[in-house]
């Protein structure tokens, strides 16, 4: 089993993440992860400043996945939640509704993940950073389900969902600090060499969200 974090931020692009990209793949090493996946906020690393990343990573075997973190809204549900998108090759920018986003995502041959779809927001118990039971109108291919912010109860609603839509759940850290890298992962049955392998892979369901598995 190859162990992935699918939900990482760096300084770079995001803002609100404290991560150096340099110390992000120094540290993934370090926990023998196989792969790791960028998802900034609504950007998508340029090629050429992602394939500078990929030559400090390679000589460790380390597997680097370009993705981006979405906000979905709409004008009669206002934010409709986060969503991981993967094999687009631009940023996704403008403002998407999250059934258009699918729609727009899959058109490019990519795949959708709820993001953390059941985390609370401070607004009360009812409301939430994701896309709460949204999901089930939605044709997404996976669903975060082993996160930071998921309490057992939220991990309850995920698991639910997963057996009713017949979805795989995925594991990451969605780290700002470095430190809380590789806390929550991924595990990919079959060898992952690059975008094509990943998205096929979590396609199929092949894949397990673990938590803390460095830290048992």
């Amino acid at each position: 089993m190859q162990a992935f974090d699918l939900h990482l931020h760096t300084k770079i692009f995001s803002d609100c993440s404290f991560i150096e990209p340099a110390e992000l793949i120094q540290r993934a090493v370090q926990l023998g992860l196989r792969g790791i996946a960028l998802t900034e906020h609504g950007v998508r690393w340029p090629d050429e400043k992602f394939d500078e990343l990929r030559r400090l990573a390679d000589p460790h075997g380390l597997i680097l996945i370009n993705g981006q973190e979405i906000l979905a809204s709409s004008p009669r549900n206002g934010m409709e939640g986060e969503f991981l998108v993967f094999g687009v090759r631009k940023s996704m920018v403008g403002s998407f509704s999250a059934g258009e986003l699918v729609e727009r995502v899959h058109g490019e041959g990519g795949i959708v993940i709820a993001a953390h779809p059941y985390k609370l927001s401070r607004g009360g118990k009812h409301h939430y950073y994701g896309a709460g039971n949204l999901i089930y109108e939605l044709s997404l291919d996976a669903l975060e389900l082993c996160h930071p912010g998921h309490n057992e109860r939220a991990m309850a609603k995920v698991r639910k969902a997963m057996e009713d839509l017949g979805l795989p759940g995925t594991g990451s850290s969605d780290a700002h600090k470095v430190f809380e890298v590789g806390s929550f992962v991924t595990l990919f049955a079959n060898e992952i060499r690059g975008e094509e392998d990943f998205i096929r892979e979590i396609r199929r369901g092949r894949i397990e969200a673990r938590k803390n598995p460095f830290n048992p």
